[in-house]
């Protein structure tokens, strides 16, 4: 490929960017999805809940893509309910072993999550 003059060189960049934030997008929405499916998944499920709401199974939320740093991202975790006493079974206590879940999860998803963003990012349509 060549290029003559500085507007055709706007005009291949600008062809090269088109609906880069579409695939983004879809590449973190979908990576995020496929995430809180496994940890819900992982998530261990108590037969006592002490605090009469919901299991923390239950509890798993994706947020919406953000681009607020500067970076596409969305939060995966749990709500605001539960969220605080996640790590308890996560990491455990001087009473509960450590269960690792959310560990488990992340290496568990790795190869998804960046074959999401592959199969989503690839050029073009």
């Amino acid at each position: 490929m060549s290029i003559e003059g500085e507007a055709e060189m706007l005009l291949n960049v600008q062809n090269l960017t088109k609906g880069y934030d579409r695939h983004a997008r879809a590449a973190v929405r979908e990576g995020a999805k496929d995430f809180a499916d496994q940890l819900q998944a992982n998530t261990p499920v108590s037969g006592e809940d002490h605090s009469g709401l919901e299991h923390l199974q239950a509890a798993v939320k994706v947020a919406g893509v953000s681009i607020k740093t500067g970076d596409y991202s969305a939060d995966v975790g749990y709500d605001k309910t539960k969220g605080p006493i996640a790590h308890f079974p996560n990491s455990g206590t001087s009473k509960q072993d450590p269960q690792h879940f959310v560990e488990k999860t992340q290496s568990e998803t790795r190869t998804r999550v960046l074959e999401d963003f592959i199969k989503n990012l690839r050029v073009g349509d």
